[in-house]
């Protein structure tokens, strides 16, 4: 049986993970972006059940503006003795500055599934 032989070494740059960059400053009047919270809520979510979350706004000619995901699972509170629960978050999205329609009039939607149901 061959030996399997890795072609490249190890070296400190490649071992290197994390890298911090300083962006350039910016000034906020020019640079106003406009910031939007949605409030997310997703109920009846199996508790220690490892759950995707996807959040979409979009304006009323359904065009994406601004979007973000995570991973997170619902944990049993102490006191309670239930099988499901509720994740609640506060999301804060970045509108870009050229958008220039009225932002009462975005929308935004929301997806959950469960990731690794089995485990």
């Amino acid at each position: 049986m061959r030996k399997y032989f890795n072609s490249t070494r190890c070296t400190k740059d490649s071992c290197e993970l994390c890298r911090t960059i300083n962006a350039d400053p910016i000034d906020m009047e020019r640079h106003g972006a406009k910031l939007v919270t949605a409030k997310v809520k997703i109920n009846n979510v199996c508790l220690g059940k490892k759950v995707a979350v996807a959040c979409v706004v979009y304006d009323e000619n359904n065009k994406i503006l601004a979007f973000k995901g995570f991973i997170t699972m619902a944990s049993r509170d102490a006191s309670s003795t239930k099988s499901c629960g509720t994740i609640e978050r506060d999301i804060v999205f970045v509108i870009p500055e050229n958008y220039s329609c009225d932002l009462d009039k975005l929308n935004v939607r929301t997806k959950a599934n469960y990731i690794y149901p089995c485990e």
